[in-house]
């Protein structure tokens, strides 16, 4: 076996694997893993794998998520047949919860880069029955029930689209291991010091008992209502045999679940967002009483169409995440076009899905309705918009009447 791969010495690709399968989710002996990859980045899943083997996984099953095989299938089937999922998935899906598996999911950011664009109508109708389907999965993941973990691999594609058309992937890799930790002696240990440090943020803010948030910029103008079971968290969470995981691995936000009913005003997005596999580039949006009433895109307006005829979850807030600027990722200066590193550049703001782990109790409430009661919102989506920049500023109404800044200019004022 040649000791390369993409010009990446093969150590050096089993070191970050093996800070996946340890630290992303913190994999438990005789226990089985999920991989999706796509065939770009396969090299990864292989090497993920490959870890998860000599830590003593049982079954690894990896999957391959083909974008070109997607856009064959939007464009020779209708819209009935778009809907079909295989019986085998639900099973799956049952086992996979029933035999608590493991869950890796590779971000697809070289494969994004390299087919036509995809058919935004009959994909919107795809994505939402897929997601459907496989509801009972993505709800034990979302609440924190299940090891999970969103991960990045270097590729030649992405390593032209982010550092210019001479990088390579080695060069990529290089830019992303002070990311990664993986430049630290010991990336175990520097993520766990990470996680303690975000831990004291979500620790403060959970103390001011935060009413609501007020986020102005030159672009923004936006007031985020939270309610009174509203928790901070981030960095690891544990399980509920107590294990912690990173569900992103890099991650620098604390985030919660705000109440969905209450945001006003305005918001533009500061960087690209995937919006179904389409990109999109300064979304602003209009919200009053907690939905969107009016919004535009200077790139991805169709996609943000079909986002929103999605279900009616889509127009409200299901995730707020607090970043500061300093992180590595911000201070890099590159956009990575890939929401988990991106995202983790940015304060922002997701429509759809809330985590229910972001309220207290919140994992006890079950069903949509008792859920959107609790302010937690409900849909069938999931998307990350970045708002933040460094002439951020972030106000806090607090219970008890009064105000403190939180943020300014992007940094964190604690």
């Amino acid at each position: 076996m040649s000791e390369l791969v993409l010009g990446m010495e093969i150590a050096e690709i089993d070191r970050y694997a093996d800070l996946i399968i340890e630290k992303g989710i913190n994999l438990k002996e005789k226990k089985n893993v999920m991989i999706v990859s796509g065939a770009g980045t396969y090299y990864f899943a292989r090497a993920l794998a490959k870890s998860a083997y000599r830590h003593k996984a049982t079954y690894v099953q990896i999957l391959v998520d083909d974008l070109d095989v997607l856009a064959s299938r939007l464009d020779n089937q209708d819209d009935e047949d778009l809907t079909f999922n295989p019986d085998f998935i639900k099973a799956m899906d049952y086992e996979f919860i029933a035999e608590e598996w493991s869950f890796i999911r590779v971000d697809n950011t070289e494969d994004r880069l390299d087919h036509p664009p995809l058919d935004g109508r009959k994909n919107q109708i795809l994505s939402a029955a897929k997601r459907k389907f496989s509801d009972a999965r993505s709800k034990r993941l979302m609440r924190h029930q299940l090891p999970w973990c969103v991960c990045v691999a270097p590729g030649p594609r992405w390593a032209k689209q982010v550092l210019g058309e001479e990088a390579t992937t080695a060069d990529l890799m290089a830019t992303l291991k002070p990311i990664l930790l993986l430049d630290q002696q010991d990336p175990s240990q520097a993520w766990d010091e990470k996680g303690e440090m975000l831990n004291r943020r979500q620790a403060h803010l959970n103390g001011l008992e935060v009413d609501r948030l007020h986020f102005k910029s030159p672009v923004t103008d936006l007031i985020i209502g939270l309610n009174r079971t509203s928790r901070f968290v981030g960095g690891a969470e544990d399980l509920p045999d107590g294990r912690p995981f990173f569900a992103n691995l890099p991650t620098e936000e604390i985030f919660t679940t705000p109440d969905w009913r209450r945001t006003e005003g305005y918001v533009t997005t500061t960087r690209p967002v995937s919006v179904l596999n389409t990109p999109t580039e300064e979304v602003r949006l209009v919200f009053k009483e907690g939905k969107v009433v009016d919004y535009s895109a200077k790139v991805g307006q169709e996609a943000m169409d079909r986002y929103f005829e999605i279900d009616e979850g889509t127009r409200s807030i299901g995730e707020l995440a607090l970043v500061d600027e300093s992180s590595p990722i911000a201070q890099s200066g590159l956009v990575f076009h890939s929401i988990l590193l991106d995202e983790n550049a940015s304060c922002h703001i997701a429509l759809g899905e809330g985590y229910p782990i972001a309220l207290e109790g919140g994992n006890a409430l079950s069903g949509d309705e008792q859920l959107r009661e609790a302010g937690c919102n409900t849909s069938l989506m999931h998307t990350d918009f970045m708002i933040g920049s460094d002439e951020m500023s972030i106000t806090a109404h607090l219970r008890d009447g009064s105000e403190v800044t939180i943020m300014e200019k992007g940094l964190f004022l604690f």
